[in-house]
């Protein structure tokens, strides 16, 4: 998205908002650029239209890029906590303990790599699927959340934190 194209979203959420407020400096226009300029266009501008009929007040960056990733997130990679775990039931009947790989290569990513970390044969051989049940759950969440989390965050933003990881990590030698 170019400038140009940002301040058409802010006038249209300033249509949709009389009291939503716009600067003349620019410096609003600079800020939302620089905190969504990396997202295409008309994803913004349907993320956009969407908060305008679901809120009555002013979206912030947070709410459109929020639901600008969510909008650009294809459904197959959209699994919830409780479709995950049927992904592992499926997956435990259909290969059972021996068959690890075939397993794992049935379930989405995410969900393939929660159950790595905790492991497989564990799994299988628990006589108690219940509480492996509530701690997939948990461990998927956090693992989903942290996922989101990263994908929200702007390119510009993540290479400067990636940046200043590596120089802490140089410095600490």
């Amino acid at each position: 998205m170019d400038v140009k194209e940002m301040a058409r979203i802010l006038a249209v959420i300033a249509a949709a908002y009389p009291k939503f407020g716009i600067d003349n400096s620019g410096i609003t226009l600079n800020v939302w650029y620089s905190m969504l300029g990396d997202l295409p266009y008309q994803a913004v501008q349907a993320a956009v239209q969407r908060h305008i009929l679901e809120n009555p007040f002013p979206p912030s960056i947070a709410d459109i890029r929020r639901l600008t990733v969510e909008l650009l997130t294809p459904p197959d990679k959209r699994v919830d906590a409780n479709d995950a775990w049927g992904q592992v039931v499926r997956a435990i009947r259909m290969y059972g303990i021996y068959r690890p790989q075939e397993a794992l290569d049935s379930m989405a990513p995410d969900v393939a790599a929660v159950i790595k970390a905790m492991g497989w044969e564990e799994i299988c051989l628990s006589d108690n699927l219940n509480v492996i049940r509530g701690q997939f759950l948990k461990l998927y969440e956090r693992k989903t959340a942290a996922i989101q989390r990263e994908r929200l965050l702007p390119d510009s933003l993540r290479a400067q934190i990636a940046a200043l990881a590596e120089t802490k990590a140089i410095e600490e030698g």
